[in-house]
């Protein structure tokens, strides 16, 4: 169901997610981004299923010249589909199967935004690619151009008051610096301590906020 007298989505201040395991913080901190698969990311805890990761290895994307593992992928919204199969340890074909036995809390999420990750590169195309399922999925529709990507992010924003949003997928080409990043949100104070000590260590600042509803099951809707 569409809503068509929804609010227009403020893409300028669309946050983004991307999710990892706190034991991915010190390769992520000694390359001062979050890089793509293809771009050199070394996950010490892989969240990917392998057969998903090798997939997207050789996904070409729809009017680029990029393959899926060319971007790094981000969540529009803290209740994807994906990250609630990890807080609700549900087995998940794209998923590791060790992901989901993993506490939601040993997780880190870092925040940016459109405007940041679009940086000076909005009107090229392929900078950032939006899917409507996870870029894998045959036959999502995905946009690359940026005229496209703002008309697909309104779209899923009315679909279902939002829901829309939950199934989709962000990719940024090649890398996010953590310049770029907002916050490091995390489910509780000893993570906060542990993260920002790792922070400090690599000479990284970054604000790191405990924010517990992000790491807690969310019911899924009925079918």
């Amino acid at each position: 169901m569409i809503a068509s007298d929804a609010p227009r989505l403020d893409l300028k201040a669309m946050r983004i997610y991307h999710v990892t395991h706190i034991d991915n913080l010190p390769p992520i901190l000694d390359a001062g981004a979050l890089l793509a698969d293809a771009a050199g990311a070394v996950p010490v805890v892989d969240l990917a299923a392998p057969h998903a990761r090798e997939y997207r290895r050789g996904a070409a994307i729809d009017g680029t010249d990029a393959v899926i593992a060319d971007y790094v992928p981000f969540l529009l919204t803290t209740d994807a589909h994906v990250w609630n199969a990890v807080r609700t340890a549900t087995p998940d074909p794209r998923l590791h199967e060790d992901a989901v036995k993993r506490a939601p809390a040993d997780f880190v999420i870092f925040v940016s935004s459109l405007t940041s990750a679009q940086g000076d590169k909005a009107e090229v195309p392929g900078t950032i690619v939006v899917s409507e399922a996870d870029a894998a999925v045959t036959g999502a529709a995905v946009a690359t151009e940026w005229s496209d990507v703002q008309r697909m992010l309104q779209r899923l924003h009315r679909d279902e008051a939002g829901s829309g949003l939950d199934g989709a997928e962000l990719l940024v080409r090649e890398c996010l610096p953590l310049d770029d990043v907002a916050l490091i949100a995390v489910a509780n104070e000893p993570v906060r301590d542990r993260v920002r000590a790792e922070l400090a260590s690599a000479g990284v600042r970054a604000r790191v906020a405990v924010y517990p509803p992000w790491f807690q099951p969310t019911a899924e809707p009925a079918e």
